[in-house]
């Protein structure tokens, strides 16, 4: 019989010299940037009370400071070592399953984040804190009725009522309400509990919630023979229960959305739950509205919400009161414990890459989770990234679902390219529309349609510079312009968001002449506009004008009514919208997003075309596209968008992505080395090449990995501090996971000076 171990005040658990203790270990990913984990042993006390993704305080290093942590497994073995005890439970129950704590695993070493920190990303701080709940009794008969009152001398009316009301419910009923129906006091209810006619127990309620569902709408239409096809792809994983990625690609307005509905139904017919992620819940507020009309009990769950209602949601996702989780990033980890389906819509979208650590993708991450359970993901857009596009014709756990006609057979929409240094030759000047646009906007406008005109960038002019000198009225903090903004009358960085009043006179104490402001913003098209079409009533949407959501979900409800004739915006304008009035869509500067420093701006400036072009002539109204750019003829992406041309346009870039070397050819880690010192980055980054090299020497066999760099960042400085990267390219993401560990496991990514950041699978490069 093994003797019992003891806990001596240092907070260490001893055990003799070689005589093994058999008891309860639990191992502990610490909330600290240390990659590996801890053991522990679990005192008595804490053992029945203890479960997986529980987190506890434990101690950690020489000093035994406590930090908290997270339980990622319990096992009873012997050991014979000298083991540390948990030192508390900090929640009073686990918040996190088993299948989402082996998620978390995965997450932590694909994407290189320490593992606790990765726990702490999955579980919203709102549910960990109980928020929207309160503690409320409730009271059950003891006894029954009869026996209460056979015993009884004397029972008052409301005394006999309270009993009545809990004799006929089939629940036990809050203290509150029983004595507002009952007439008895809480004081009479009380002196109940203590007479033994009542049992009390405490229940975590939901406060401040209302949860109505609204009544279901089904439309008169059925789907046609593509969507049929698209959806029997889909219903082949579920009914199988299989993993799968089905690539839902559907040309703009093809009905994808009515699929995504329809597998949805399939999984709640078969008492599962299904999780859709959209890219951002402000610009799918039609969509998002459309889905909760037509499926029962949904949960709409994005970073916006209040944080009681956000953790109330959450409790009734893991309950399994609510069926269907519609939300953004953090969506993809929603508790379901029956969950069959997860559907990715509008995949390519770069805001589902979480900026923050851990930096994961939400079309991978849904991968990873829809592996472990074995059940299908869906993979929706117009136009895939490459590296879905790329995997969907060559994998075998991969399908590919085609919608290449528009509902109803409605054409795309006619796009007109413009180029704007020959337009400024013929008209002998500087140009903001050009003839074409002008002209297809006025005749739209003279028809009582609608308009969407599209500038990717906010404000009046982002540029302001002196033409004698030619000084650059750049941020202090940061290697960019800062841009003008004529409302607040300021020049603001969209970066480090430092506001300077709007300069006049140029800055170089030699110079002295009148500052120039230069190139467009969404700003500048809105005051334009409204002096080239005074009757028109035209309305900006960017995040100066658009501060909340109601901002946003006001602007469309009006530009569903009509009450708004021409919309001018950002990104914003050119996702999730379906009007069937817009039959003419306006693109400014066009050629902007394919010169940004980033091997996939060609593809994003395809995408971003394709998709605002796909906002007009939804309807019977024909749909007619304006884009001006000054290289017209240098952009292959705008070629094959004159044409709608997504097959063509993703063979050429492939071939031309595979001869340089990038994704998805290769994987790729971005490293940022940054210090307010240009110097001190340079050397640090330097170190870390040497570091990087190295590991890649001592790989046990050694893939084709390399370096790329050091070189400075397209934005060399941001808020203050210059910046460095490195680019590691492995054939594999399991030759890249253990390059990673090993550059860990000698040190190679601790920098003695400088920060460093790691982003593995990056989608910007600025």
């Amino acid at each position: 019989m093994s003797r019992k171990p003891f806990i001596e005040s240092a907070g260490h658990l001893w055990v003799e010299e070689g005589e093994p203790v058999t008891g309860l270990v639990a191992e502990v990913a610490p909330i600290i940037p240390v990659f590996k984990t801890y053991t522990y042993a679990v005192p008595a006390g804490q053992a029945a009370g203890l479960g997986v993704g529980q987190r506890v305080t434990v101690a950690v290093g020489r000093k035994g400071r406590l930090v908290p942590g997270f339980v990622v497994a319990l096992d009873t073995k012997p050991w014979d070592s000298t083991l540390r005890p948990i030192h508390s439970l900090i929640d009073q129950r686990s918040f996190l399953s088993a299948e989402l704590v082996a998620l978390a695993r995965d997450i932590s070493g694909h994407y290189h984040c320490p593992l606790g920190r990765t726990l702490k990303a999955i579980t919203p701080e709102a549910v960990r804190q109980g928020r929207g709940l309160k503690k409320t009794k409730f009271l059950r008969l003891a006894r029954t009725v009869e026996e209460i009152t056979s015993d009884a001398k004397r029972i008052s009316g409301a005394r006999r009522a309270a009993l009545e009301l809990l004799a006929g419910a089939a629940e036990p009923i809050a203290v509150d309400e029983l004595s507002q129906r009952s007439g008895a006091s809480t004081a009479v209810l009380r002196k109940m509990i203590a007479d033994g006619w009542l049992f009390a127990e405490v229940r975590e309620v939901e406060v401040g919630h209302s949860d109505s569902q609204v009544a279901l709408v089904e439309p008169d239409f059925a789907l046609n023979s593509e969507q049929r096809v698209a959806l029997e792809t889909i219903r082949e994983g579920i009914a199988d229960r299989e993993f799968r990625v089905a690539l839902l690609y559907g040309v703009s307005g093809s009905g994808k959305t009515e699929v995504y509905i329809h597998a949805i139904r399939d999984v709640l017919a078969g008492g599962g739950q299904a999780i859709m992620m959209v890219p951002e819940i402000v610009l799918t507020t039609q969509l998002v509205s459309r889905l909760a009309a037509r499926l029962p009990q949904v949960a709409v769950m994005h970073s916006g919400l209040p944080e009681a209602q956000r953790s109330i949601l959450w409790r009734q996702v893991e309950s399994g009161k609510k069926n269907v989780v519609i939300g953004t990033r953090s969506a993809v980890f929603a508790p379901c414990p029956k969950l069959a389906l997860l559907i990715v819509d509008e995949e390519q979208e770069p805001s589902f890459k979480n900026l923050q650590s851990p930096r994961f993708h939400v079309r991978d991450v849904a991968i990873m989770r829809a592996r472990r359970l074995n059940i299908p993901v869906v993979l929706g857009s117009a136009t895939p990234s490459l590296e879905t596009w790329y995997r969907s014709g060559r994998r075998p756990d991969y399908r590919r679902a085609v919608l290449p006609s528009r509902v109803r057979d409605l054409p795309m929409p006619a796009v007109h390219v413009v180029d704007m240094e020959a337009e400024h030759a013929e008209v002998k000047r500087a140009v903001l529309l050009s003839r074409l646009m002008e002209r297809s906007l006025s005749e739209t406008l003279d028809r009582g349609e609608q308009a969407l005109l599209l500038i990717n960038r906010r404000g009046f002019a982002n540029r302001i510079y002196c033409p004698a000198c030619r000084t650059r009225i750049t941020c202090p903090n940061c290697n960019v312009n800062l841009v003008v903004h004529t409302a607040s009358g300021e020049t603001l960085c969209h970066y480090c968001r430092v506001r300077v009043p709007i300069p006049q006179i140029c800055p170089n104490v030699t110079c002295g002449e009148k500052l120039v402001q230069y190139g467009l913003g969404t700003q500048r098209i809105e005051t334009v506009l409204a002096d080239r079409f005074p009757q028109a009533k035209i309305r900006r949407v960017d995040s100066d004008t658009m501060r909340r959501r109601s901002d946003y979900e006001q602007v469309i409800a009006d530009f569903e009514s009509r009450k708004i004739d021409v919309l001018v915006g950002t990104q914003m304008i050119a996702k999730g919208l379906d009007f069937p009035f817009v039959s003419f869509v306006g693109v400014f500067e066009a050629d902007a997003a394919a010169f940004a420093g980033d091997f996939r701006a060609h593809e994003r400036l395809f995408q971003l075309i394709t998709q605002v072009a796909g906002r007009a002539g939804r309807a019977d109204a024909p749909g007619k596209v304006v884009v001006q750019t000054t290289n017209p003829h240098e952009l292959p992406a705008l070629r094959y968008a004159l044409t709608h041309d997504y097959e063509s346009f993703a063979q050429e870039e492939l071939r031309a992505r595979e001869r340089v070397g990038w994704p998805p050819f290769r994987r790729l880690a971005r490293t940022v080395v940054s210090h307010a010192r240009e110097q001190v980055a340079r050397e640090q980054a330097e170190a870390l090449y040497g570091a990087v090299q190295t590991a890649i020497n001592r790989l046990p066999t050694t893939p084709a990995c390399d370096i790329l760099g050091p070189s400075p960042c397209v934005i060399s400085r941001l808020r203050g501090k210059y910046r460095y990267e490195l680019l590691i390219r492995a054939p594999s993401a399991k030759d890249l996971t253990r390059l990673l560990t090993q550059l860990e496991t000698s040190g190679g990514l601790r920098l003695q000076s400088a920060s460093l950041t790691l982003d593995v699978d990056p989608v910007s490069m600025s």
